[in-house]
C-alpha cells in the first residue's frame, strides 16, 4: 500500500540533540538495574498478581522458551529458564542498528538526509538506478527506499512479498526489506570506520552494564547477489531486558545519556502502517526506526497491548517488547539453534495474557 512520504526531520543535528538530551538527563533518576539485576520484593509490589503469572509461565514454558523475563520499574518480575545464556539475535539486530545510527548521528558522523548517491552505496552485480540511489538514509531506516533487491537473510515471506522493483519511490511505500537494513551496516561501518559488534560493546554494552555480551560471538555473512552483507549476534535474556530499560528511559542510564532521547522518540513512532506476509513477527500495526510499533490498541481489545508499546522482533520467537504505560520490559528467547521456534502470532496472544496479569 503507498501513502504520502512522511514529514519528519531528517538531518538531525548532533549538537542541539546532545544539549537537549543531557539537559533532560541532568538529576534523572530512572529505574535502572545496577551491576546485578534485582528482583521485586513481589510480584505484587509491583502491580502484577504471583498467581496469574504462573498460568503465564505455563504457556511460556510450553512454547518451548529458552529464557523469559519480566521487568518493571528497573526490577524483576518474573525470570524462568537461562537467562544468562546468549541466544541468535535474529532480527532483533536491527533495532540495535537503530541505536547505533542515533548514537552516530548525534556525534556527527552520520546525516538521515544524506541520498545513496552522496554515500556512494550501490550494488556491484545490479548497479542501482539513478531513482534508486535517491533513497534517504532515513528511507532506509524506515523501510521505505523503494530500493527491491534480493538481500542476505531474507525469509520466504520477504522474498514473496517483495515488490516489482522500480514500482515505488524513495520514501513512499513501506516494504519489509533486508536490503534496507544490510545496506544501513555497510553505511554504519563506513560513515563510522567502526565494526557494528566492537561498537555494540563499546557504546551500549558496556554503557549499560551487559554481563554476557561478547563483540566475538557477532559474524558477517554474504549471499548472492549483494555486496552488503546480513550480520547476526547473541545475546542473554538479561542483557536484552538491559536494552528494553535503556529505551524505557529513552535511552538514558541513570545520569549517563547512552541514546539521544530525541532519536529514541523518533525511533518508536510509527511512519507506515504494515502490511502484507512480511507485516511483523509479532502482528504489531506500525513501523519506526526498525522497531515495530503498536498503533491500534483499538481493534485488538483482547490483547490488551496499548498504542505506544515497541517491539524488537526476531525469527523463530524472538522478542523485546516495551510498554512505557506500565514501565515494563517483556523478554522472551528461544534456542534457535535448535531450529526455529514459536511463531509470530502467538506474541499477541503472549503479551495478551501477561497483560492480564497485571492488577487493576
Amino acid at each position: 500500500m503507498s501513502v504520502p512520504r512522511p514529514v519528519v526531520p531528517l538531518v538531525l543535528l548532533a549538537a542541539g540533540f546532545a544539549a537537549a538530551d543531557c539537559a533532560a538527563g541532568e538529576g534523572a533518576t530512572e529505574a535502572v538495574p545496577g551491576v546485578r539485576w534485582e528482583s521485586a520484593l513481589s510480584a505484587e509490589a509491583l502491580g502484577w498478581s504471583s498467581r496469574d503469572l504462573a498460568e503465564v509461565r505455563k504457556t511460556v514454558e510450553s512454547m518451548g522458551s529458552a529464557a523469559f523475563m519480566i521487568v518493571t520499574r528497573g526490577k524483576v518480575v518474573a525470570a524462568w529458564g537461562d537467562t544468562s545464556k546468549t541466544f541468535l539475535t535474529h532480527s532483533i539486530r536491527k533495532s540495535f542498528l537503530s541505536a547505533l545510527m542515533g548514537i552516530a548521528v548525534a556525534g556527527g558522523q552520520l546525516d538521515t538526509g544524506a541520498t545513496l548517491a552522496a554515500l556512494g552505496i550501490d550494488e556491484k552485480k545490479t548497479p542501482l538506478t539513478a531513482a534508486e540511489r535517491q533513497a534517504r538514509v532515513a528511507d532506509l531506516m524506515r523501510a521505505r527506499s523503494g530500493i527491491y533487491l534480493a538481500a542476505a537473510g531474507e525469509v520466504e515471506s520477504m522474498r514473496i512479498d517483495r515488490p516489482a522493483r522500480r514500482s515505488h519511490p524513495a520514501g513512499t511505500h513501506w516494504y519489509y526489506n533486508n536490503w534496507d537494513f544490510n545496506a544501513l551496516g555497510t553505511i554504519y561501518r563506513r560513515s563510522t570506520g567502526e565494526d557494528i559488534f566492537q561498537a555494540i560493546n563499546t557504546r551500549i554494552a558496556g554503557p549499560i552494564g551487559m554481563q554476557d555480551f561478547r563483540p566475538t560471538e557477532g559474524e558477517y555473512y554474504f549471499e548472492e547477489p549483494s555486496e552488503h552483507p546480513g550480520f547476526i549476534f547473541r545475546i542473554s535474556a538479561r542483557d536484552l531486558a538491559r536494552f528494553g530499560v535503556l529505551y524505557l528511559n529513552r535511552g538514558r542510564w541513570g545520569e549517563r545519556v547512552v541514546i539521544p532521547g530525541s532519536w529514541v522518540d523518533a525511533s518508536v513512532r510509527s511512519y507506515s502502517v504494515t502490511s502484507g506476509p512480511s507485516r511483523s513477527a509479532a502482528g504489531f500495526s506500525g513501523y519506526g526506526f526498525m522497531w515495530w510499533i503498536q498503533t491500534e490498541a483499538v481493534a485488538h481489545p483482547e490483547f490488551r497491548i496499548p498504542d505506544g508499546t515497541f517491539t524488537a522482533a526476531g525469527a523463530g520467537g524472538q522478542y523485546l517488547t516495551v510498554i512505557p504505560q506500565i514501565e515494563t520490559v517483556i523478554v522472551n528467547l528461544m534456542n534457535t539453534d535448535q531450529g526455529l521456534g514459536s511463531g509470530g502470532p502467538e506474541w499477541d496472544s503472549i503479551l495478551g495474557l501477561i497483560l492480564a496479569a497485571r492488577l487493576r
